[in-house]
């Protein structure tokens, strides 16, 4: 089935353009020109001065980094009104919808944010450690520029992909994944941005109270991005295992949390949650308020912030490797806990208690490495203290993450999340008996199962309606042996689309209730029979109606690309976090002394809790 956007859709696209209009204009009418000249350069320096004034970080720095959280915000709104609209609505019409604008804006964006970032340091002289004669290339800028190019890259790519394969309604394709992925890994490119230009200023004052929200803001989106693979769960209409869940749940927690409460400090891992419990309302609030779509629902992540907090508090942040190992296992325990909890009281679905075991091994293996990656990724903030002192050098040595640590983490993130990749079929047959209820247009639904065992380990088992103008879901509870009846009516008339779902272990299946023709892909009927019995299949089959098959070697050659293009992302990523992090008396590749004249003082803000600079001539605290 298809469906087309309406007009005024397009305004959501439009706005936050608006807005970044609006406030450039602020910036640079709030802004001095210091003594230039040309036209051009007047418009920059005007800018420069707002933005250092405001927030106590260089302009480079802070006008890259907000510029590049605007086009991830409109990425990040893009991709959830899409997921939305594909769930209520079916395929669309156009390539060019307002959503998928959206996306690609967002990830060429990160292009244009980087570029700002480049033209602002390059005209200001700014001491990063790259350059090309006058040109100066943040390790971060290049980053940034990589994953913006790699994401848009994907898009062209995934029109071929369709045209292959068919429209395969799925956040997981290899094109999919390479859009998401260079959107997700977006917020970290930006906050070492942030990072390299505090750098760059160390000892010249503390940032400012805005500059601090805008970094903590930062770390929500980082939280924000790495939660963007969970999209399938969030939509509560999952084709893959239940078991990726927890997985996926528990790496987003352990990298951003770990990383926000070593550059922050104490509550740092709390006030990352804070900023992406705000981001992810928002986003909620305009899919599944201003649009009326299906609200994308999302996990707390409180647990295992204040898990982080606590192995912080008991055993400092100094030695990362045990802290990163600890923290790891917390964060598995608590978040797996916390979650369970707060998916049955909201109402989001009925956690099974024979997924627990499985869910703690490989939550658990996943976390710990992505604990380790976290820990690696806040020593991009090592190279200063918060108040510009250096680190010493036993200090130095033990914040530093080994090589070998890195990569056995890396194995040990793909190894938790290949374990769940299969998607069997077991031989499992049901009777589907339907009760019209009302005008008909619904139906109570019992399903009895052969063997009627069948369902005593499942992992997931209910019933789901998609694609009729919204999203409804039914539990099926037990009122016989192998008999089930559903806990409400769901649709089972026009566009509307409802089967049954059952996981157990590795197998994904799923039986028709009812699915309407669909003479576009050549899909007959299934009607909605008062009885049908019915064979469980791969959930695929009803999920992806539209997906056909082809030739072997694109999907190859599109795996491929999707595995290269991750590894030079991480490559960069790496690079910047390496760069950044180096003490000056470290960096053999400085490029000698900045040519730009200091700037003015910026007067020391009010500490806002213990994450924020030290005040000049106190102390240094003695726990991370």
């Amino acid at each position: 089935m298809t469906a087309a956007s309406s007009p005024i859709d397009w305004v959501y696209v439009v706005s936050p353009f608006w807005l970044y209009g609006i406030i450039v204009l602020a910036l640079l009418a709030f802004g001095s020109n210091e003594e230039a000249t040309n036209p051009v350069t007047i418009f920059f320096k005007r800018i420069s001065t707002s933005l250092e004034t405001a927030t106590g970080y260089p302009a480079w720095s802070m006008a890259g980094a907000l510029t590049g959280l605007t086009f991830l915000a409109v990425a990040a709104m893009g991709l959830y009104w899409d997921v939305a609209f594909h769930i209520d609505n079916g395929r669309d019409k156009d390539l060019f919808t307002p959503s998928h604008v959206m996306i690609l804006l967002g990830l060429g964006g990160l292009v244009w944010s980087a570029g700002t970032a480049v033209v602002f340091a390059s005209i200001d002289k700014a001491a990063v450690r790259l350059r090309l004669g006058p040109v100066r290339l943040p390790w971060s800028a290049v980053a940034l520029a990589g994953l913006g190019i790699g994401g848009v890259a994907a898009f062209p790519l995934d029109d071929l992909w369709h045209q292959a394969y068919g429209i395969d309604v799925t956040l997981w394709s290899p094109t999919h994944l390479q859009l998401v992925a260079g959107g997700g890994l977006g917020p970290i490119a930006v906050w070492l941005m942030i990072r390299e230009g505090r750098r760059e200023w160390s000892g010249r004052g503390s940032p400012t109270v805005l500059g601090r929200i805008i970094e903590v803001t930062t770390f929500g989106a980082i939280l924000t991005g790495l939660s963007t693979f969970q999209g399938e769960f969030d939509f509560g209409v999952p084709q893959f295992q239940a078991l990726y869940f927890p997985i996926l749940v528990a790496v987003a927690a352990a990298v951003s949390l770990t990383a926000a409460r070593i550059a922050l400090g104490a509550g740092g891992a709390v006030l990352a949650v804070i900023g992406f419990l705000v981001l992810r309302g928002v986003l909620a609030l305009l899919v599944g308020g201003s649009l009326n779509h299906t609200v994308p629902r999302f996990p707390l992540y409180i647990a295992g912030a204040l898990a982080v907090e606590a192995v912080a508090w008991f055993l400092g942040t100094d030695r990362r490797l045990r802290f990163a190992a600890v923290a790891g296992v917390a964060v598995a325990l608590f978040e797996l806990v916390g979650e369970s909890i707060w998916v049955d009281l909201s109402g989001w679905g009925d956690p099974s208690a024979s997924l627990l075991p499985k869910a703690l091994v490989f939550s658990t293996l996943a976390a710990v490495a992505g604990a380790v990656i976290g820990t690696a990724l806040g020593g991009a903030a090592d190279s200063t203290n918060s108040d510009g002192a250096g680190v010493d050098d036993a200090v130095a040595g033990q914040r530093r993450v080994p090589a070998a640590a890195l990569a056995l983490a890396g194995v040990g993130l793909v190894a938790a999340m290949a374990y769940p990749l299969p998607r069997n079929v077991g031989p499992v047959d049901a009777v589907i008996s339907l009760q019209r209820t009302g005008t008909g247009d619904e139906a109570l639904a019992t399903v009895t199962l052969d063997p009627p065992d069948a369902a005593e380990s499942a992992t997931l088992f209910g019933i789901v309606s998609w694609q009729g103008g919204g999203r409804v879901s039914a539990e099926l509870r037990e009122v016989g042996p192998g008999r089930y009846v559903a806990s409400r009516p769901v649709p089972v008339t026009g566009s509307w689309k409802s089967m049954v779902g059952l996981q157990r272990g590795s197998q994904v299946m799923a039986a028709p209730i009812y699915l309407p023709a669909d003479p576009e892909i050549g899909a007959p009927a299934v009607p909605a029979l008062a009885e049908r019995r019915v064979a469980f299949s791969r959930n695929t089959d009803i999920l992806l109606r539209e997906a056909k098959d082809g030739p072997a070697w694109p999907a190859i050659a599109a795996y491929l690309g999707v595995a290269v293009v991750a590894s030079m992302w991480l490559y960069l990523l790496g690079l910047a976090v390496v760069r950044i992090g180096r003490r000056d008396t470290e960096d053999s590749g400085d490029a000698g002394p900045s040519l730009r004249q200091p700037a003015p003082p910026v007067p020391p803000p009010v500490p806002v809790g213990s994450w924020g600079g030290t005040v000049p001539g106190a102390a240094p605290a003695t726990r991370s």
